[in-house]
């Protein structure tokens, strides 16, 4: 008798905990906090934009958006813990646009670049862009290749790091212009743009927004940016692909994204928030004086865009040897 009791009592806990899973599943999205891995860390332009975007999300949703920095390895241990997270819309990550080159770059990663994770919004681009001192010789990157054909390795540039947005940008432009100039890589893009001001390089490839207080206090000028249309910011530099460069990339990009597997409901429903949310004038504002310019790109051409750029860097680092 006393079995037959404790066989009554484990089928009504089993059956009790059936019911709270299957409420759980019917509740709506969200019904409990969003965590979302910043993979970088704290105080630079990813996490910048990661706080405009989850307070207006918590708003949005109802549920609180917690904000977890775990940066490191070139934001490869972020993106791992997201990866290996449920995909259930509850562990994001925000990223920036070195996860393709090292993607590319790196021999082994933990986690499939392409497999393991799915883009829901890209939010924010800064186009990167190659600057000299206002008396370098070179008007336009066509100058430019004229002069280093002339002497090769002669001019330097100088990049915010080995792997980084702006070396791609550059090392695509030698290779598209059938030139050599010398890298010069400093840790960060304010070391990479005080090299170039201290006349340690005659170049510095930069992202546009870091650049952007010496260009307009007239110390730094742009010769090309990167870009299928030219920048809010700089409407008169003209792109690399206006001067014949069409196929160097290098966009300094921020966007978010989820275990691969996410329902692609709950991945419509974040790109929905997050499109809405940077359709705001006053977000739209804060992102341009922060980070970059809001970029309407959904899940679809933003993991089009990641394939892509892994693509060409792969190819770049087979043709050149970069290694991470």
């Amino acid at each position: 008798m006393r079995q037959i009791k404790y066989l009554i009592y484990a089928c009504v806990f089993a059956l009790a905990l059936l019911v709270s899973e299957s409420q759980a599943q019917d509740k709506p999205y969200p019904s409990r906090p969003i965590t979302l891995i910043v993979a970088w860390p704290a105080g630079g332009s990813v996490d910048t934009v990661a706080r405009l975007i989850a307070e207006p999300l918590r708003i949005r949703f109802g549920q609180p958006v917690l904000i977890v920095n775990r940066g490191g390895a070139v934001g490869t241990i972020g993106a791992n813990v997201v990866a290996k997270a449920a995909p259930d819309g509850y562990t994001l990550l925000m990223t920036i646009g070195a996860y393709p080159i090292t993607a590319a770059l790196m021999t082994s990663l933990p986690f499939d670049p392409l497999q393991d994770l799915t883009g829901i919004s890209l939010i924010v681009r800064s186009p990167n862009m190659l600057v000299v001192r206002p008396d370098f010789p070179a008007q336009n990157l066509n100058d430019l290749a004229i002069l280093a054909k002339k002497e090769p390795g002669k001019y330097t540039y100088s990049t915010a790091g080995n792997g980084t947005t702006t070396h791609m940008m550059a090392a695509m432009f030698e290779q598209a212009a059938g030139v050599r100039l010398e890298h010069i890589p400093y840790l960060g893009g304010a070391a990479s743009l005080q090299a170039i001001l201290s006349q340690q390089t005659d170049l510095n490839a930069a992202v546009s927004s870091t650049a952007a207080p010496m260009i307009q206090a007239g110390r730094l000028r742009p010769l090309g940016i990167i870009g299928e249309r030219r920048s809010l910011q700089f409407p008169d530099v003209p792109t690399f692909a206006e001067q014949g460069y069409p196929k160097v990339r290098g966009d300094s990009w921020i966007g978010m994204m989820a275990p691969a597997g996410t329902p692609p409901k709950l991945i419509e429903m974040l790109n929905d928030a997050i499109q809405g949310i940077i359709a705001e004038p006053a977000q739209r504002e804060k992102l341009l004086a922060q980070a970059g310019e809001p970029a309407a790109i959904g899940p679809t051409q933003f993991n089009t865009i990641i394939k892509d750029e892994i693509d060409d860097f792969t190819a770049l680092a087979k043709a050149m040897n970069l290694k991470m």
